[in-house]
């Protein structure tokens, strides 16, 4: 796949402009969208096909802090940013598991203004991640393991957001 930056014609930054994302996923979607190609040939429908699903592709990478994160780190250092390690950060650990005991805590126990309170507490935490994530990318000199450990936790903070609306979504079921 082409670079998700470069196709989008953005620079490769960590933070990105989330309103100027998509509005230009809608100005290149509407300039290769299949019906565009209706009366054209095979080979014209296929291209139009296959661009449409590359700028979908690169949209899904964008989109996500966690995923632009890897392919930012992959794209400035060559280093794999989905490569599964092992975080040996024992405070990131132990706080892992006192929000994942939490969230099941509030989960048995039904309490949907406790999910709603954990929930925020989740996404801020995320927000401070971001923060320190975009810092990490705007050094002088990149410290790859750093940045990866710390994609690490992001990918742990947002998962955790799942299951958190997921256990919200079953309670109001």
């Amino acid at each position: 796949m082409k670079n998700p930056f470069e196709l989008f014609g953005l620079e490769p930054n960590f933070l990105l402009n989330e309103r100027e994302l998509s509005q230009k996923l809608r100005s290149m979607l509407q300039a290769v969208h299949p019906d565009r190609f209706a009366s054209a040939g095979d080979q014209e429908q296929l291209a139009a096909m296959q661009k449409t699903t590359q700028i979908n592709d690169a949209y899904g990478i964008l989109k996500s802090p966690v995923r632009r994160a890897q392919a930012l780190l992959k794209l400035k250092t060559g280093m794999d940013g989905a490569a599964e390690i092992t975080v040996k950060d024992p405070m990131f650990l132990m706080q892992q598991l006192e929000l994942r005991e939490e969230l099941e805590k509030l989960s048995d126990d039904k309490d949907m203004n406790g999910l709603l309170d954990f929930s925020e507490q989740i996404e801020a935490m995320q927000s401070e991640q971001i923060t320190a994530i975009d810092s990490l990318f705007n050094q002088d000199a990149l410290d790859s393991d750093k940045i990866l450990a710390e994609i690490h936790k992001l990918q742990f903070l947002r998962k955790t957001l799942m299951d958190t609306e997921a256990a919200e979504d079953k309670l109001l079921d």
